[in-house]
């Protein structure tokens, strides 16, 4: 079972080390950190690491609302500084049942006999860890090189509320903002949506292959371990949407709120620098993609395997009472992953997305240009 497990965890490992520096222990311990005091702190320093950022984070942001004269622009930054911090405590209440989720994947994968199947994950795993960790990067460095951040720098420095013989260690704070936020933020979304997004589909990939064992089997097969397999797909969208629901409505929110806070500042105050914006926008993109569409596939093939497997006593008529009654019995629940148990998610949602965006960006580009 160990090394079951430990292939599993080599599947989602660039996941796993993200959560292991925003402080979700679900890595295993190395046996000599236990017992040695300093190697255990260095086993840890990245989660102290962390929790000194976000604090660095809110306080520095608070500074923003305090200190600028303009207080609408600080206050919905403060937005993107709650979301990503609850999101991420709702995430560590539920890292026992996230390790959980992962050994019961392998455990159906195992039941039918795809074990091997789930390592093609790793390959895209790291590459889209890789490439939004790359695009926060350039996001940042982008950013402290635009006329933006040239205008939030001098506002600070010309702040009626800073007493002036404090301004100069006031100085710091813009680039502080500037780097911690997004960085941050990328630390928490960027193995929350990874991890939540590959899930939904390797449970997808299992419920495709439920289906096309069920249809494509003789009448002899034997159809109870592949069932069992069925029931415990469900239990895993019932626990994963249980326990990361809040984290998915945070996620899509915040991706949102960014590109419509990107958009505002293109369209209507943006001179030069549009590089950062381009990036912020493909960043918070990919990360609302890979929720909406990741759990409305998942979502979509759990309706198709349930029809397959309600199909099933048709098949196997000599058995028919029998195989209705353990059908009924077990798999008549339905399921569905959901943004905090409100709104069931389905690739409509990217369009009543889009459209809400163009709706209040009218609406708001209008009024600032008056």
């Amino acid at each position: 079972m160990y090394k079951q497990v430990n292939l599993i965890e080599k599947t989602f490992l660039p996941i796993l080390l993200l959560f292991h520096i925003a402080g979700l222990e679900l890595l295993r311990h190395p046996g000599y950190s236990k017992q040695n005091r300093f190697r255990r702190f260095i086993w840890k320093f990245p989660q102290y690491l962390f929790n000194f950022l976000q604090c660095l984070v809110v306080i520095t942001q608070l500074a923003n609302i305090i200190l600028l004269s303009d207080k609408n622009m600080p206050m919905v930054v403060f937005v993107f500084v709650v979301l990503p911090i609850a999101a991420n405590l709702q995430t560590r209440r539920s890292r026992k049942q996230i390790r959980i989720l992962l050994m019961k994947l392998w455990k159906c994968a195992q039941m039918l006999h795809c074990g091997n199947d789930g390592q093609k994950f790793q390959i895209p795993i790291f590459v889209y860890c890789a490439s939004l960790i790359l695009l926060n990067i350039i996001y940042i460095l982008s950013f402290l090189n635009s006329n933006e951040y040239t205008i939030y720098r001098n506002s600070f420095e010309n702040s009626d509320y800073a007493p002036k013989e404090l301004k100069q260690y006031f100085t710091f704070i813009p680039e502080i903002g500037a780097t911690a936020i997004p960085i941050a933020s990328a630390l928490v979304y960027i193995p929350l949506t990874g991890y939540y997004g590959f899930v939904c589909f390797y449970v997808k990939f299992l419920f495709n292959r439920v289906e096309s064992c069920l249809r494509h089997s003789s009448k002899d097969y034997s159809y109870m371990p592949i069932v069992h397999s069925y029931v415990e797909l469900i239990n895993i969208m019932k626990s994963l949407d249980d326990y990361l629901s809040f984290s998915a409505f945070a996620i899509v929110l915040s991706a949102m709120s960014g590109l419509f806070h990107l958009n505002y500042h293109l369209l209507i105050l943006s001179k030069d620098g549009y590089l950062h914006t381009l990036v912020g926008e493909i960043y918070f993109s990919v990360s609302a993609g890979m929720v909406i569409l990741s759990a409305s596939a998942a979502n979509s093939a759990f309706v198709t395997a349930k029809e397959a497997v309600f199909s099933l006593p048709f098949k196997i008529s000599h058995y028919y009472k029998d195989v209705k009654m353990v059908i009924w019995s077990e798999c008549a629940r339905d399921v569905s992953l959901t943004l905090w148990n409100i709104y069931k998610i389905e690739r409509s949602l990217i369009f009543s997305a889009i459209g809400t965006l163009v709706t209040y960006g009218i609406l708001v580009g209008n009024l600032g240009r008056r």
